[in-house]
């Protein structure tokens, strides 16, 4: 990690700049210049006040894609009703005017007492998707940033920022929705004791296929390998498991729900079609206990009868047996230290998803103690 890329507020984007690259060309050579040439794209943005100084011996770790992070109040009681340290975030903007060309991020982290690290995925060169054009009018975006973030009730140390990606071809002008950038991730360490967790929020590409998904996860692991290869690992987030490509999902919506009627547990039981399961084993991942495996993680309005599936997660893996951290279940169950010496994940059963499409994967309660010599 360079400290370098560390800011106390992202470098503005002008509103002349982001016009000149939604008017020019967007094929992949010129979309690669402008990445280049954004700074944005490589920096994360710290903020907030962590409000204590250190973990327990346990720590509450949520997982939300937050689709704007437009509800900040009510998002914000819920965290706060599982009273989590930590929260890894997807889609959270930065002066976008769908959600009030504000830092609904910063108001965030003050509403729960935490400390913040903010990457983008995207800089947007439009108002954002087909529904939010409509509704935006001619509304324009004072940063035009979206991204991922980790908040933190205490220390976040050595925050990173991994780039994935650009596999959804986002700067194509027939996609409808022009950005610049790609897919990422974003974490950091936190300590319980003299023990270090590395903690990251990451989002995988929804208009790639599963093979494409699988590419990124093993470059995300790469990446937290080159970070900390010994420490202990916990990724959540929005991995869009959707088994199957856009094109096949959209183009024929009819053929699609078939194909789900035909499989109804396909889009729960997703390690049948996404390859990137596999790539999380063979690194030493896991995720079975870590995830209410029964229900999905998608919902929709009212009147939508496009199918739901499970697509946010988290995914463990132990550290290096030198520094192994071994866990004890909730109180609620039976102690007992974790076999392999991951963190022990014990998923809620609650279904916490109050404003937005996304369920709040999980209030993973971990219980921490040291390893004997």
């Amino acid at each position: 990690m360079n400290d370098d890329m560390l800011v106390p507020q992202l470098t503005h984007v002008p509103m002349a700049e982001r016009q000149a690259m939604r008017e020019g060309p967007r094929d992949s050579a010129t979309h690669l210049r402008h990445a280049a040439a954004i700074p944005a794209l490589g920096e994360i943005e710290i903020g907030g006040r962590k409000s204590r100084d250190g973990a327990s011996e346990s720590l509450t770790v949520m997982a939300w894609n937050v689709e704007r992070l437009r509800h900040v109040e009510a998002i914000a009681a819920t965290i706060a009703a599982q009273a989590a340290d930590v929260v890894l975030l997807t889609e959270v903007d930065k002066g976008m005017a769908r959600s009030g060309n504000g830092h609904p991020l910063s108001r965030l982290a003050d509403r729960l007492g935490h400390a913040f690290a903010y990457g983008v995925e995207f800089v947007e060169l439009g108002i954002g998707n087909e529904t939010e054009q409509i509704a935006g009018g001619e509304a324009c975006n004072e940063e035009g940033f979206h991204g991922n973030a980790v908040t933190s009730a205490v220390p976040l140390n050595r925050p990173f920022l991994i780039r994935l990606d650009a596999a959804g071809g986002w700067f194509r002008p027939e996609r409808g929705q022009p950005r610049f950038g790609g897919r990422m991730a974003i974490g950091g360490q936190v300590r319980l004791g003299e023990r270090r967790v590395t903690v990251v929020s990451v989002h995988l590409e929804n208009r790639t296929d599963p093979a494409g998904r699988a590419d990124q996860t093993r470059h995300l692991l790469d990446a937290v390998d080159r970070y900390d290869a010994d420490a202990p690992v916990l990724i959540g987030g929005d991995f869009n498991t959707l088994t199957a490509t856009h094109e096949e999902r959209h183009d024929d919506p009819a053929a699609w729900r078939a194909r789900v009627a035909a499989e109804p547990d396909r889009l729960i039981k997703v390690d049948r079609h996404e390859p990137l399961f596999k790539v999380l084993a063979e690194r030493g991942y896991s995720w079975r206990d870590a995830n209410t495996l029964d229900q999905p993680t998608q919902r929709r309005a009212a009147g939508d009868s496009a199918p739901v599936g499970r697509i946010d997660w988290f995914c463990k893996r132990a550290g290096h047996p030198a520094g192994a951290i071994a866990g004890r279940q909730s109180e609620r169950r039976s102690r007992g230290d974790c076999r392999d010496g991951s963190p022990r994940v014990e998923p809620l059963s609650r279904r916490l998803m109050q404003p937005e499409k996304h369920a709040l994967v999980a209030g993973a309660l971990i219980d921490f103690s040291a390893v004997g010599p």
